[in-house]
């Protein structure tokens, strides 16, 4: 909007916002101070109700005023996601566990409970346990992002334990799939860091 050379159809758009918002048409010597309303409006107005209940929440509950006094606490309080350490129990308490081995084909999956099949759930289940008791905060939030998308645990998350070659995972359902092959501790270690080192292009996908 702030380019001269902004093409017909760009200021046509510009100008019907304006005026459901029920601001001037964009002119030579009003473009600076209507892109500032603009944003102003696109950014704060429409989300004022919810800043509005989010600060009468504070102060019912008595928060604001120590967000007031002691501005120190705030990045206690409310951590920026890449800031955030989050404990390796805290994750553990999130997940809920397989019980049997999850077998999936084109149409339909079904999950078989034959006995000699446990052992490969507790083997595996072991493995991803042993891996989040002793990764590191970045691993961990590798393992997040690769498993649901971000980094911040989500209330319930699956682990499914498949006939694969490596881990994957299917982000929109918060759900964790890990092969049913591996014996040794070190393979497994190895597919997953390199799986959870591609969360950054995409959905966890490989």
């Amino acid at each position: 909007m702030l380019e001269r050379d902004a093409e017909v159809r760009e200021i046509d758009a510009v100008h019907q916002l304006c005026l459901s918002w029920e601001l001037p048409a964009p002119n030579a010597t009003n473009r600076k101070w209507l892109s500032e309303k603009l944003l102003l409006h696109a950014v704060i107005e429409r989300t004022r109700r919810q800043i509005n209940q989010f600060q009468k929440g504070l102060k019912e509950t008595g928060l604001w005023s120590l967000l007031i006094d002691r501005s120190d606490v705030i990045p206690i309080l409310f951590p920026r996601e890449s800031e955030a350490q989050v404990p390796p129990e805290i994750i553990l308490d999130c997940i809920i566990w397989p019980s049997s081995i999850t077998f999936i084909f084109e149409s339909y999956r079904f999950e078989e409970e034959a006995e000699s099949d446990v052992l490969d759930v507790c083997r595996v289940s072991g493995y991803l346990k042993t891996f989040i008791e002793n990764a590191s905060p970045a691993e961990l939030k590798s393992l997040m992002k690769f498993w649901i998308g971000w980094e911040v645990p989500a209330t319930e998350m699956r682990v499914e334990i498949v006939e694969a070659t490596l881990p994957t995972a299917l982000t929109c359902f918060e759900k964790l799939r890990l092969p049913r092959h591996y014996t040794l501790y070190r393979t497994f270690n190895e597919d997953l860091c390199a799986c959870i080192s591609t969360s950054y292009s995409g959905f966890g996908r490989i």
